[in-house]
C-alpha cells in the first residue's frame, strides 16, 4: 500500500477533475441543454456521492502532504466503504445489465458516460485499494451498504407517485427496468429490490473478507498451529 501522501494527492486530484467532468456531463452541459433530471438516476447520484467524499479525502490528504506527512488515508473510512459499494454496483449493474442498450460505438465515445460508468468507478476503488489501511473494516459494514439504494428506491417511488398524482409532464418516472411498478407490479419491483439488497450485502461482505484477508489468515495459521502442537 502507498502511503506517500502527494501520490495520492494526485491521484485523487486526477480523480476529481475526471468525476467533475462527468457531473458536468450529467447536468446536460455537453448537450448544451439542461437536464432538470440529473438526480433521478443512481449513477449519477453515486458519481455525486463519490465526489463528495474524495473531495474531502483530497482535503486531508492535502494537509498532511502539506506538512510532509506520510502516511494511509484514515478519515471517513467508513463513507468511503459505503460509497465504494454503491459505486461498484453502478459499474457492475450497468455494465453487466444495461449497456447492451447502446452500440459499442456509442459506449466508447462517449466520455461522460465512460467516466461515470467505468473510470471513475475503477479510479475509487483502486482509490481504497491503494491508499487505506486493509484489516479496518467493520463486519457491520455491508449491512449498513444498503441504506443508501433503499432511500433511493423509496425516492423514485415517492417521485413517480407525485408525478403521476399530479399529471406531471417527465422524460423518466422509472429510471431503471427492475424499478418500473407499471410493467413489473409491485411483486416483481419487490422481488428485484430483494435480489440488489441481496447483492449489495454479498459485494460488501466480498469486499470486507478481502480486507480483512491478512487477519484472518493469520487466524487460520494460528489455529493450524495450535493443533499442530497438541
Amino acid at each position: 500500500m502507498i502511503k506517500n501522501r502527494v501520490t495520492q494527492g494526485v491521484f485523487q486530484m486526477a480523480f476529481l477533475v475526471l468525476s467533475f467532468i462527468g457531473i458536468l456531463e450529467s447536468l446536460g452541459l455537453f448537450a448544451a441543454k439542461f437536464n432538470s433530471e440529473f438526480y433521478v438516476t443512481f449513477t449519477n447520484l453515486s458519481n455525486y456521492f463519490c465526489f463528495g467524499v474524495m473531495l474531502l479525502i483530497f482535503i486531508d490528504t492535502y494537509k498532511h502532504a502539506k506538512n510532509k506527512e506520510d502516511g494511509y488515508c484514515e478519515k471517513y473510512k467508513t463513507l468511503t466503504f459505503l460509497c465504494m459499494i454503491c459505486i461498484t454496483v453502478t459499474l457492475l449493474v450497468y455494465n453487466i445489465l444495461l449497456a447492451k442498450d447502446h452500440s459499442v460505438v456509442d459506449y466508447f465515445t462517449s466520455l461522460g458516460n465512460l467516466i461515470k460508468h467505468l473510470i471513475a468507478p475503477i479510479m475509487f476503488i483502486l482509490n481504497w485499494v491503494l491508499f487505506f489501511e486493509h484489516g479496518k473494516v467493520k463486519w457491520y459494514y455491508p449491512l449498513i451498504s444498503v441504506i443508501l439504494p433503499l432511500v433511493y428506491a423509496g425516492f423514485i417511488f415517492i417521485r413517480a407517485a407525485i408525478v403521476k398524482g399530479c399529471n406531471i409532464t417527465v422524460k423518466t418516472i422509472y429510471p431503471y427496468f427492475f424499478l418500473n411498478a407499471d410493467k413489473l407490479g409491485v411483486g416483481g419491483v419487490i422481488l428485484w429490490i430483494s435480489i440488489l439488497v441481496v447483492f449489495f450485502i454479498v459485494l460488501g461482505y466480498i469486499i470486507y473478507f478481502l480486507d480483512n484477508y491478512k487477519k484472518y489468515k493469520a487466524l487460520i495459521n494460528n489455529k493450524i498451529e495450535k493443533r499442530k502442537s497438541k
